[in-house]
């Protein structure tokens, strides 16, 4: 529910979607694999709405990818990647 508002409420206040990432970051140390794919789908298009999501975003993958446990790691290693791809920043940018 999370990535699809992400994605398609376009008219969504970025609050609505900062208020979702401490629920990503519980969720993220779900072991069951489509929780863990869900939660890393959310966060990443949260991080893709704008530059301070991308911002908000980042910060939370950055320490997801520091966990000890390992779906936490996934999480944050994978939505790191694209978030912080330059792929992403120039479409952000563009769009400022």
């Amino acid at each position: 529910m999370m990535a699809c508002l992400a994605l398609h409420d376009k008219a969504a206040p970025d609050k609505r979607f900062l208020a979702f990432l401490p629920v990503i970051e519980k969720g993220a140390r779900d072991q069951r694999n489509f929780v863990k794919k869900a939660v890393n789908w959310a966060l990443r298009a949260i991080g893709r709405r704008n530059l301070e999501l991308n911002a908000a975003a980042l910060a939370v993958a950055k320490c997801l990818a520091l966990s000890k446990e390992a779906p936490s790691r996934w999480v944050g290693k994978d939505a790191l990647r694209e978030l912080s791809s330059s792929k992403v920043r120039s479409q952000l940018s563009r769009r400022a």
